[in-house]
């Protein structure tokens, strides 16, 4: 097997794909413009993407749109690189040359629009997801050491009374949210509460619902399955969860310097962040552990 390292902690593993230790991250080599031969709409690379991971290129079925932070650490401004114009970018050259100039990511606004990252000059753009006459490049990511599961497993299953059980992990989700539940956000104070009621109420013969960390909640989150959210705006969720949810779900996760924010879990693109607790957010995904 043929590894080059670069500068930049990038290997090249003779598989198609390119490991950045520094970031954790595999990508394909190649780009959609080189597999393709053309630029292609946000649509299609959930085609293409979905086509690969049921091919399990490189040995690996959870390939993805890179969110925005991710394609970002690809660009290098003292790197060179020249695209399939001719025109150089600032992608490490032991990615091939005649690629695409930019990559759809995973971020979206509203139902119709996505990001575009340019790597000509450190770009981020918005592109109508289904722009034929406009439309990008894509290059596939994974994180490194992330479980791929077979795609003839069943993880999810619809238990078909409110809830959908990780059958990996022995976690039961209500399949429903808060902000499905109340059509309207909250606080991290007003989310514990509603987890109260919830289990006052026994919800689906259970009373020990509680907020997720933001590791579980995490697990949810799947870039090749996109859903409408409430406002029509597209979030990643894993197969048996309905539409209409929030973009958000606090979790149980403090801060161990500041006791006042917690991390919020965000499903349009993957990424979480800390939050003040008074913070109204789009709400919480209850959870539970299956106890044998």
């Amino acid at each position: 097997m043929d590894k080059t390292e670069n500068k930049c902690a990038l290997i090249d593993n003779g598989d198609g794909t390119i490991s950045d230790v520094k970031h954790g991250l595999m990508w394909m080599k190649n780009d959609t413009w080189i597999e393709l031969g053309s630029l292609i709409t946000w649509h299609d690379g959930l085609k293409y993407s979905k086509k690969l991971n049921q091919e399990r290129f490189a040995g690996y079925g959870n390939w993805r749109f890179p969110n925005a932070s991710e394609a970002k650490t690809l660009f290098e401004r003292e790197t060179s690189n020249i695209d399939v114009q001719g025109s150089e970018i600032h992608i490490d050259p032991i990615f091939p040359s005649g690629c695409g100039f930019s990559t759809w990511t995973s971020e979206t606004r509203g139902a119709k629009a996505a990001m575009g990252f340019d790597y000509r000059s450190d770009y981020e753009f918005w592109l109508a997801k289904e722009n034929d006459g406009f439309p990008s490049g894509l290059r596939l990511v994974r994180k490194i050491g992330e479980k791929s599961e077979d795609s003839d497993i069943e993880r999810f299953v619809n238990n078909g009374d409110g809830t959908v059980t990780d059958i990996v992990e022995g976690l039961m989700w209500a399949a429903s949210d808060s902000y499905l539940d109340l059509d309207k956000w909250l606080s991290w104070d007003e989310a514990k509460n509603w987890l109260k009621r919830i289990n006052k109420d026994r919800f689906a013969k259970h009373s020990d619902w509680r907020m997720p960390s933001r590791k579980e909640v995490q697990m949810l989150y799947d870039p090749g399955n996109p859903v409408t959210d409430k406002y029509g705006d597209t979030v990643f969720l894993v197969e048996g969860f309905p539409p209409g949810c929030g973009q958000t779900s606090w979790t149980k996760t403090l801060n161990k310097t500041d006791r006042t924010v917690v991390m919020r879990f965000h499903f349009y693109n993957g990424d979480y962040k800390w939050h003040k607790q008074g913070l109204r957010s789009h709400g919480v995904r209850p959870v539970r552990n299956i106890k044998e």
